[in-house]
């Protein structure tokens, strides 16, 4: 018994550390052969050696370790293109990288390993496609709530690294920010840590690895920007025979491998989604009973019939561990194929996605890694959502809510998403983790009760349970909201010269006009009668509202649909009714505001049509005694 314990031993400790690590299976595969016409094997024959041109300190990418080797994701990549083509490449290992790219412009040397296409180094090197891609995101203090994009940054101090692809793009993008060119990434992050920069702007990857080797626990990833490194290798332009060389052998390389070089850098610093505390607990328990069995039946191996029974036992409890392993890893599969669920580190970043998250999503388990969640943020969904959600999270608690998400193909889906913080030895938040429902049916459903079937807008219900609500978040976040009422110009004498399926098609056409000049979050169309409309839109400015009316009358007006029955004008119009209010004020009740707005559009319509009359400015007429 004790040997088949030994065996069964091995076996499971085999077992814990594939399942732990998560060891993939070995994939054997001969090298595809490269398709090299006879001139490009006769280029490689005269240039055996290629100089190349690195940044010793952009770890994980590329640097030169403490044995002056050239290692990262970059180099692995580097090492299979030279026994692909059978060539050389002498790393320059002392030059900065502000030197490399010195060196590079003045043909000393002949290659980057891994760059961003910009329109500078463009203008010196061909690239290839991209083989590795990061977003780039910002650092700031842990003070920091939150940054919303670059916008936030206007008027602040930023860090970036001189020579940088980064340079180049808030150079050119962002000229309104006041950037700070750091020596490279340690120095740029450590002026953050210290407050003499606000924030630093760099990709996620490198800002990871430095954050942990250099120890700066008072600086955390804030946020993201619209950029991504999609990073190249590059060549000297006067050697554009090398390039689709460069790309044959980059092709070559396979979508295991690659996603092995990505386990090697990235992935391994995230901890894996699972908790197996209950495992470790169940497996131990398990274990402790065996251990004992065995003990037990040592001491009384002298009786027979004693030993009989413990054997028995033991077997019992070896068949019984078995089970609970089997059903274990059963559990842990069904939740992985049919749980939508993923963990975050304490920045939001993805550290595991279950097989059904990727399923749903259409993302890869390679391209959610390390990722912030706003990768499948819809842009439908309020920005006030995620702000109470971060702020119920990062106090310690847990938030529930349905949310819009956006599928890598464009498409979308709902989920009903419940999200818990995870808390460490020390009681601070070391992560997030989420379940969600598939709700897209659901949804899907009532969006047609509250769809108004013949424009596809908004219907009077949907209207009458939605404006008290956005007239509600308006006067919480102090903003101003703005109602306009719109009736189409005798639309009657259209209906009765053209036929109500024309009619049909005008009230479709209009519908469509407005909805193309709706394009901001909080804006919202209705069509609540026959040939009347209403809109809601949020600003922080005043005059927007008025400008939006007015932009709405004209844009109908300019669509030209043939009204040969106006007394007006040869073709559509609408009058529009408009109510302004403001957060800041006293509140004001919904009912109120609507009948503002159509007393707004009744006097639209007594003055003649085709036109836009605000409630507050009627008023201020009436008073100064005008009717």
């Amino acid at each position: 018994m004790l040997r088949e314990f030994s065996q069964f031993g091995r076996w499971l400790v085999t077992a814990l550390i594939v399942l732990a690590l998560g060891v993939p299976a070995a994939v054997t595969a001969a090298e595809p052969a490269l398709d090299l016409t006879a001139a490009e094997k006769a280029w490689l024959a005269e240039h055996p050696s290629i100089r190349l041109a690195v940044d010793i300190d952009w770890a994980p990418f590329e640097y030169i370790d403490a044995r002056r080797n050239y290692v990262g994701m970059a180099a692995e990549y580097i090492s299979l293109v030279e026994q692909r083509l059978g060539i050389e490449f002498e790393v320059e290992k002392e030059k900065t990288w502000s030197q490399a790219v010195e060196a590079m412009k003045q043909r000393e040397l002949d290659m980057y390993s891994c760059v961003v296409s910009t329109v500078q180094r463009r203008e010196y090197v061909d690239f290839t496609r991209p083989y590795l891609s990061f977003p780039m995101v910002i650092v700031t203090s842990d003070q920091v709530a939150y940054v919303n994009g670059v916008r936030d940054l206007r008027g602040e101090q930023v860090a970036v690294v001189e020579g940088y692809a980064t340079q180049d793009l808030m150079e050119k993008n962002h000229p309104e920010i006041e950037l700070y060119l750091a020596r490279n990434v340690a120095d740029a992050l450590e002026q953050v840590s210290h407050g003499k920069v606000y924030a630093y702007i760099g990709n996620i990857a490198t800002v990871s690895h430095v954050i942990k080797r250099e120890g700066l626990t008072n600086i955390k990833i804030s946020g993201e920007t619209p950029y991504n490194y999609e990073l190249s290798m590059a060549v000297r332009n006067d050697w554009p025979e090398f390039v689709p060389i460069l790309q044959k052998a980059l092709d070559s390389i396979s979508e295991q491998q690659r996603d092995q070089i990505y386990r090697n850098w990235i992935s391994l610093r995230y901890e894996h989604g699972f908790d197996y505390e209950l495992f470790w607990q169940i497996l131990g328990a398990v274990l402790l009973v065996l251990v004992t069995v065995v003990a037990w039946n040592r001491r009384l191996s002298s009786e027979i019939d004693k030993r009989i029974d413990a054997e028995r036992l033991a077997q019992d409890a070896h068949q019984r561990l078995e089970t609970a392993n089997r059903k274990l890893v059963d559990y842990v599969d069904i939740v992985d194929r049919h749980v939508i669920t993923s963990s975050t580190d304490k920045w939001g970043r993805i550290t595991s996605a279950s097989s059904a998250f990727r399923e749903i999503s259409g993302y890869s388990e390679r391209e959610l890694i390390g990722r912030s969640h706003s990768i499948v943020r819809h842009e439908d969904m309020p920005a006030a959502l995620y702000r109470d959600m971060w702020q119920a999270l990062t106090r310690g608690g847990s938030w529930e809510g349905e949310i819009k998400n956006r599928k890598k193909n464009g498409d979308y889906y709902w989920v009903q998403t419940y999200i818990s913080p995870v808390f460490g030895d020390d009681g601070e938040i070391t992560g997030y983790t989420a379940i969600r429902e598939d709700i897209t049916a659901k949804k899907l459903a009532e969006e047609l009760s509250i769809t108004d079937e013949l424009t596809g807008m908004y219907n009077r219900r949907h209207f009458n349970e939605l404006f008290p609500r956005e007239l509600a978040r308006a006067q919480r976040e102090r903003r101003i909201l703005g109602l306009m009422i719109m009736d189409v110009d005798y639309f009657k004498a259209y209906n009765d010269n053209y036929g109500h399926q024309h009619g049909d098609e005008a009230l479709r056409n209009v519908a469509q006009t407005i909805r193309d000049h709706l394009r901001r979050a909080g804006d919202f169309a209705f069509r609540i009668g026959g040939e009347e409309f209403a809109v809601v839109v949020n600003s922080d400015d005043p005059a927007d509202i008025g400008r939006a009316a007015e932009n709405l009358r004209r844009a109908v007006e300019d669509a030209g649909f043939e009204h040969a029955y106006s007394n007006i004008a040869e073709h559509i119009t609408v009058s529009i009714g408009l109510v302004r209010h403001d957060g800041r004020a006293a509140t004001a009740g919904h009912e109120l505001l609507f009948r503002r707005a159509d007393d707004a559009l009744y006097e639209a319509k007594r003055r003649g049509r085709n036109c836009v009359v605000e409630h507050d400015r009627l008023v201020e007429m009436k008073l100064a005694g005008e009717s």
